[in-house]
């Protein structure tokens, strides 16, 4: 299977929460299985929101929007809506504690202009046991490669794309396993963890692997790759790997995304479907990614 083939079969799983999520891993330790590639499973319990019913209101006209937001409720004020001003999609770029929707920018003067908003939320909170995959090294690893693999709304370029290039290494590069941890992580989206709510996969990964962390000299993050060129990302480490002791590890923590002010016009949102991804991105991220390996 190419790396666009496994990145559909991947989205055909979406939306990667609860029940998606787990039906990401169980085809991916299938997939592994098949292949005869060996791996060890690092199961934790997460809880994550699933919105059940969202609607919108406003001077009388139903708006389509998504929910985004932690906690059931009903919406009242403009203050629970919001849009992301560079895309026509309803993306769900962040999620607040209360009740809240977003909507596409083109209902924008809309929202600006309006005198009644009403509308509801309600979200069920679904407990389930998430899992990171740890394929190669796990004692004493050169390099240690991050992808998640759960996803919100379509998924491919966040983050399908990026585990679909490690698999291929994995397959194709047999030898470099004998040197290199590769971490598929589970939970990246979503989770009711206070302060920092996404992420709760690589904390728990951090939690029980600390040291060969510390001791790695690469700490490898794979995600948004196949929209544009592949880059090197610098700013905001720890919007893509919120660990604990960031501080820690900063120094050594590599990020390959595409440019970011592509992927936020196609972020969290149904529209991340496999037909955004070029293949030959994504052929350019694999040879990034082994340069580094050596």
């Amino acid at each position: 299977m190419n790396n666009i083939g496994l990145v559909e079969k991947i989205c055909s799983f979406s939306p990667r929460q609860g029940k998606g999520e787990i039906r990401t891993a169980e085809f991916i330790e299938d997939y592994f299985h098949n292949q005869n590639v060996s791996f060890q499973t690092q199961l934790f319990e997460t809880i994550v929101p699933l919105i059940t019913r969202c609607e919108l209101f406003i001077d009388g006209e139903q708006i389509p929007c998504l929910g985004a937001c932690f906690e059931p409720g009903k919406i009242t004020s403009k203050k629970q809506i919001d849009y992301n001003p560079d895309t026509d999609y309803i993306e769900t770029t962040s999620y607040s504690p209360q009740a809240s929707v977003r909507i596409s920018r083109t209902h924008k003067d809309k929202l600006s202009n309006a005198k009644n908003i009403s509308g509801e939320v309600k979200l069920d909170k679904y407990f389930f046991v998430s899992r990171n995959l740890l394929v190669g090294n796990s004692e004493n690893p050169q390099n240690i490669l991050f992808a998640h693999y759960d996803g919100l709304g379509g998924g491919a370029i966040d983050n399908a794309g990026s585990v679909a290039v490690l698999i291929d290494i994995i397959l194709k590069e047999k030898g470099l396993l004998e040197n290199n941890l590769f971490v598929f992580c589970g939970n990246e989206e979503l989770s009711y963890d206070k302060e920092v709510f996404w992420g709760r996969g690589y904390r728990q990964f951090e939690k029980k692997y600390s040291s060969i962390m510390k001791n790695a000299n690469q700490l490898i993050v794979v995600d948004g790759i196949g929209l544009t060129e592949p880059q090197f990302i610098s700013e905001d480490i720890d919007e893509f790997f919120p660990v604990s002791d960031l501080e820690i590890f900063e120094k050594k923590i590599i990020v390959l995304s595409s440019i970011q002010s592509e992927v936020l016009k196609c972020y969290h949102c149904a529209e991340d479907t496999p037909n955004k991804l070029n293949n030959a991105y994504l052929i350019l991220a694999n040879k990034k990614i082994k340069s580094y390996l050596g």
